[in-house]
């Protein structure tokens, strides 16, 4: 956990940096075609100039998580039920939108909510129960959280329990929540062995979080929630900035799950904005096809006028609800869990928050990566080759004329090295 904390330390303070230097910039399209225009090929060769690659790392002969697709992202979402929701089936009916997951939350020591479970079921979506503490009395009580693993492992098919996120003025201690969390671990895997485990926290408490963490052997998943909440002139912040510090800190450690939120109104100017909120939906949700450890994403769909002020929701207005069916189209979002027994492996791909080069007749991998990308395993593949650009340190892997080869290929239409 010490490692953890250093590195997202350290990647906290360089990303901080790089966005406040103004460096952090959309995706690059590389106009060449090495494979086949050689002239092209040979003319960028002799150039000096250094083009920037975003860089991915595929390690292959990962072991899947409990309920981790292969490839691409689990779609799913919390809806809250109200006048104009009475069930899973008519909320998917009206959005034209397949779900692989639906969202509920519950207290420890409260009824097990089946009649919820088995209308999910029936739907054909996998449930992913949030489980906050007991109001009163002793909020790490493992007998009560044996009971409720019993009642999830009642039925064969694929569960999720987010097990007491961080979230607010949470009150938690480590000293006593890890060995908690870690102990769920094991009762979990005797009661109720179809249920992954999930540790999350809201994107407010993410710098405390790691402070929380029960480590990669105590989780199967790992959870962040970002609330995009609409100012009174119609404008929002921008939610990547928690989105690339959770990825780049916790990709290693297992999948990851973004719960996230857009709202449309705000009751501190009582101002509607649906065209812009549908365009946030767009965005977000088209940019995270982007980010390979992103294996599910949860939309929160319910109004808070007695909190924040703000609506989430998306099926009750037409824009809103046209663009959030339009975004998750995509074949990235998958909208179905398959329960998968025994040892399932599969490559994984991590991003590396620093661009890799071209440069003449070679790419080149920046030092940053080799320190801060953990575990990076192909320092075989250097040259050896050293040269400076913009003030940082490169190395180089490979000539232009091998992009084709096994270890490593050029995605150039989306501006990207991929190492294997």
């Amino acid at each position: 956990m010490l490692r953890l904390t250093v590195i997202f330390s350290a990647l906290f303070v360089l990303l901080v940096l790089s966005s406040c230097s103004g460096t952090q910039s959309p995706a690059i399209y590389v106009p060449l075609v090495f494979q086949n225009d050689t002239a092209h090929r040979n003319a960028h060769a002799q150039s000096n100039e250094a083009t920037p690659l975003r860089l991915k790392i595929e390690i292959e002969n990962h072991r899947l998580a409990r309920h981790e697709p292969a490839s691409g992202a689990l779609l799913g979402v919390y809806v809250a039920r109200d006048r104009t929701i009475s069930g899973i089936r008519e909320f998917e009916r009206e959005v034209g939108v397949n779900h692989a997951i639906f969202a509920y939350t519950t207290t420890l020591g409260d009824d097990y909510p089946l009649l919820w479970v088995l209308e999910a079921i029936a739907a054909q979506k996998s449930p992913f129960i949030t489980l906050l503490p007991p109001e009163d009395g002793y909020i790490y009580d493992l007998e009560l959280l044996a009971d409720f693993a019993a009642s999830a492992g009642r039925f064969n098919v694929p569960v999720f329990v987010q097990l007491y996120p961080i979230a607010g003025n949470h009150g938690f201690s480590p000293a006593e929540y890890i060995p908690f969390f870690r102990a769920a671990r094991d009762i979990f895997a005797q009661h109720a062995p179809n249920t992954a485990l999930v540790w999350g926290f809201d994107a407010e408490n993410m710098g405390a979080s790691t402070r929380f963490y029960p480590g990669a052997e105590a989780v199967d998943w790992i959870k962040m929630t970002v609330y995009n909440n609409i100012s009174t002139d119609g404008t929002f912040g921008d939610p990547f900035t928690y989105i690339n510090f959770f990825h780049y800190a916790f990709q290693q450690e297992a999948p990851l799950m973004l719960g996230t939120a857009v709202s449309h109104h705000t009751t501190l100017s009582n101002t509607y904005f649906t065209r812009a909120a549908a365009d946030k939906i767009t965005d977000i949700y088209g940019q995270l096809t982007e980010y390979p450890r992103i294996k599910a994403v949860i939309y929160r769909n319910y109004s808070d006028p007695g909190g924040s002020g703000n609506k989430y929701g998306i099926n009750s207005i037409e824009i809103i609800r046209t663009a959030y069916a339009a975004a998750v189209t995509n074949q990235h979002f998958i909208d179905f869990v398959s329960l998968h027994q025994g040892n399932r492996m599969a490559a994984k791909t991590i991003r590396s928050p620093f661009r890799a080069m071209i440069r003449g007749a070679y790419f080149y991998i920046p030092e940053k990566a080799l320190i801060y990308d953990a575990r990076f395993p192909y320092m075989d593949m250097l040259h050896g080759k050293e040269v400076s650009i913009d003030g940082d340190v490169f190395f180089s892997i490979a000539d232009v004329n091998s992009v084709s080869g096994a270890d490593f290929f050029v995605d150039l239409e989306r501006g990207m090295l991929v190492l294997r």
